[in-house]
């Protein structure tokens, strides 16, 4: 019984320890794509809140589908998770008429809790997307 006990506090706390996000990992976004002119945000299946003991490194992988648009990206932190903010000044161009750029952003010190990417079309066309967030512990 005593075996079955610590067995059971054991699994309890491992279970109590794991995260959608973990240490040195890499969680994907959930894909999505843009049409023609429109605004969408490339966001975490379940977004847990980071901690600032972690390096960020943001990936975005475009894949021209059809037409001729114009993608821009913008890096976006948060930490409440409702609010917003670029993380830079001008966007990036990420699909330019049919040519793509992945991009990666990396931030040393994950002063926000939550990341998203920002995606803003213009012309005609589908552009895919997806990424992924990857976390290393710095200390």
């Amino acid at each position: 019984m005593k075996k079955i006990l610590i067995l059971l506090f054991v699994i309890l706390l491992f279970s109590f320890g794991a995260t959608a996000q973990s240490t040195n990992s890499y969680v994907s976004f959930a894909a999505d794509s843009t049409l023609d002119a429109e605004t969408v945000y490339l966001v975490l299946d379940s977004p847990d809140p980071i901690t600032r003991n972690h390096a960020v490194t943001l990936t975005l992988v475009p894949v021209n589908n059809t037409g001729t648009a114009t993608v821009l990206a913008t890096p976006q932190g948060s930490l409440d998770g409702t609010v917003y903010f670029d993380l830079q000044t001008a966007a990036d161009t990420v699909n330019n008429a049919g040519t793509i750029a992945v991009k990666t952003y990396t931030y040393a010190d994950a002063y926000w809790r939550y990341y998203r990417q920002k995606l803003v079309s213009s012309g005609t066309g589908v552009t895919d997307f997806t990424g992924e967030l990857g976390m290393k512990r710095k200390y």
